[in-house]
Formats: C-alpha cells, sequence, structure tokens
C-alpha cells in the first residue's frame, strides 16, 4: 500500500508566529544521497499572511 502525503499546511509555522517569532524559514534539499554528490538547498520565509492555497 503506498502512503499519500498530506496537503502542505502552515501548522507550524503558525504556532512559531503565535509565540512571537516573527521569521520563519521552510527548508528543503535536492541531492543524491547523504551529500553523495551535488546538492542544492533552498530556505522560504513565508509571511505571517501565508495561505496554503496554491503550495
Amino acid at each position: 500500500m503506498v502512503n499519500v502525503a498530506s496537503a502542505p499546511t502552515f501548522r507550524h509555522e503558525r504556532q512559531l508566529w503565535t509565540q512571537g517569532f516573527r521569521h520563519v524559514a521552510g527548508i528543503d534539499e535536492a541531492g543524491r544521497g547523504a551529500l553523495a554528490g551535488p546538492v542544492v538547498a533552498a530556505a522560504v520565509i513565508p509571511p505571517v499572511q501565508a495561505t496554503e492555497t496554491g503550495i
């Protein structure tokens, strides 16, 4: 049986914004294994008003 990932949310970000954090970055990386080859990394800091629409 294949596990289907749920749709993305800002649940964790909203928790941190509520606690007073102003800048919360979401990060991701793409590459081959544990840094076994070329790696690309990115970080995005969404605005507090961000919604899940269109992600």
